[in-house]
């Protein structure tokens, strides 16, 4: 990634917690359990209601990410 799409990816990323605080508050309080052998599950509900869900386990390779993006989000 160059420092332009760096630059441009801050900033998305900036906007993404300005449109929904809650996301990343949540993110924030409970990082900490984002850990090897947990279970993430996402949903998405369209505006006609339709639903679909999955999840995921986390490895350690899931782990070590989390850890590098807060490091750099301090």
């Amino acid at each position: 990634m160059n420092p332009l799409e760096m630059m441009q990816f801050g900033n998305k990323i900036n906007t993404f917690g300005q449109q929904h605080p809650k996301v990343v508050a949540f993110l924030k309080e409970n990082n900490h359990l984002m850990k090897q052998g947990a279970v993430l599950e996402f949903r998405i509900t369209t505006p006609e209601g339709k639903s679909v869900v999955t999840n995921m386990r986390m490895t350690a390779d899931d782990e070590a990410l989390v850890e590098a993006i807060k490091r750099i989000k301090g």
